[in-house]
């Protein structure tokens, strides 16, 4: 076979831009100090990476969301130490107005150091987090408690936007249930009334009653006194599948939040619930105490002079120091539960970023003897070139 000049020329050329590229590459290699810059320099390592790289995103996530969890919980645990302080002192106070010592203007005037009481207390159960209230349940946009008692009472539903139903709903009913809640409607089948089906919660949607429920007649019992509703205007506003509404149950009392817990992602699988309603920590819930009502009554009794009363008092500011304690209890072992998490994860980062460094880093010392290999290469390359481009007819009348 004959190989021409031209043939030379572009075989030298090839090989020059190639040892060129080749040695790029390194430079780059050598720059990063990884030897896997894109998914082209070693396919299956550059998938593993990307799969580590998730891992680690998802650990540094969960860290942001134990982090903030934890400043929850502290914060929580800080305001129920000052709730337990002042609950201590208004049962001093109760101890000694109950005795036959004290006078009505004794009483008179340690009602007004429970007022105080009541007062800070309320600014405590009202206490932020952020912008966020930390006693409220879900419902923390809402200052939760009042320093007054509060009747109980139906809010107005609401539709969510982006509801296909343009009709109305209305709430209706007299509550009497013994603990605020948000209930929930969502449509299971769309159509008119007649052929609309829906389920309900009375827990804000973490569970559900019924499938296929149908609101025929217009009106939907929730329980507890709560109706709601419905006009589709003869049809014509008809329902969508997976149309929402809600409305907020509030029971007589000072609490203006929910009982519905909050949580957040701090591993794969596990979540922990961070806050602490005001429900369980100041109200009667689950059989314990409302501490606003016995503050209150506690100083309706030092109003009136009422020894009595006072003393009737005192086994309630006990229980309520003991509601207290348990919820600031609940507070701890939750911190102590996210800070062993935490521990596991950063264990499981650090391994994974060894794992990281095996798949992507480069062998400096290797990469340093190859770049002196295709350096040395290269020069060759060069200079056969530059003999090749050098050639001329003359060359060949020697």
């Amino acid at each position: 076979m004959r190989v021409s000049q031209n043939m030379q020329f572009y075989s030298t050329i090839n090989n020059l831009y190639s040892s060129q590229s080749q040695y790029n590459d390194l430079m780059e290699k050598l720059a990063t100090m990884k030897r896997v810059n894109r998914a082209s320099d070693d396919p299956i390592a550059a998938s593993k990476i990307v799969d580590i790289r998730q891992s680690m995103a998802a650990i540094e996530q969960y860290g942001r969301n134990m982090d903030n969890a934890n400043a929850w919980l502290s914060a929580t645990e800080t305001r129920l130490s000052s709730a337990h302080d002042l609950l201590v002192s208004a049962q001093e106070i109760a101890v000694g107005q109950a005795t036959a010592t004290a006078t009505a203007e004794t009483r008179r005037i340690a009602s007004h150091t429970i007022q105080s009481i009541i007062d800070e207390m309320s600014n405590l159960a009202n206490a932020k987090f952020g912008d966020r209230y930390l006693f409220a349940g879900s419902r923390n946009d809402t200052a939760p408690f009042s320093k007054t008692f509060m009747s109980a009472k139906i809010e107005a539903a609401q539709a969510v936007t982006g509801n296909t139903f343009q009709g109305t709903v209305l709430s209706s009913g007299a509550y009497t249930g013994t603990l605020n809640k948000s209930f929930v409607v969502k449509i299971t089948n769309g159509g008119s009334l007649a052929a609309a089906t829906y389920q309900y919660s009375a827990d804000g949607g973490r569970t559900w009653n019924g499938s296929d429920l149908s609101p025929a007649a217009g009106s939907v019992n929730l329980g507890d006194g709560v109706e709601l509703t419905f006009d589709d205007m003869g049809g014509t506003k008809a329902f969508g599948v997976n149309d929402v509404f809600h409305v907020t149950a509030v029971a007589g009392g000072y609490y203006n939040g929910n009982s519905e817990d909050m949580s957040v992602a701090i591993d794969r699988g596990t979540n922990i619930v961070y806050n602490i309603s005001g429900a369980k920590a100041f109200c009667a819930s689950d059989g314990g105490i409302d501490i606003f009502a016995t503050l209150g009554a506690l100083k309706t009794a030092l109003v009136g002079n009422d020894a009595q009363g006072v003393s009737g008092e005192l086994d309630n500011l006990k229980k309520a120091q003991t509601q207290i304690t348990l919820n600031q209890s609940l507070c701890g072992t939750k911190a102590n539960h996210i800070e062993m998490v935490k521990n596991n994860s950063a264990e499981f980062n650090i391994k994974l970023t060894s794992m990281l460094s095996d798949a992507q880093d480069a062998d400096l010392a290797e990469l340093a003897t190859q770049l002196a290999m295709k350096e040395t290469a290269l020069q060759a390359s060069y200079a056969m070139a530059a003999k090749i481009g050098n050639t001329t007819i003359l060359n060949f009348l020697k």
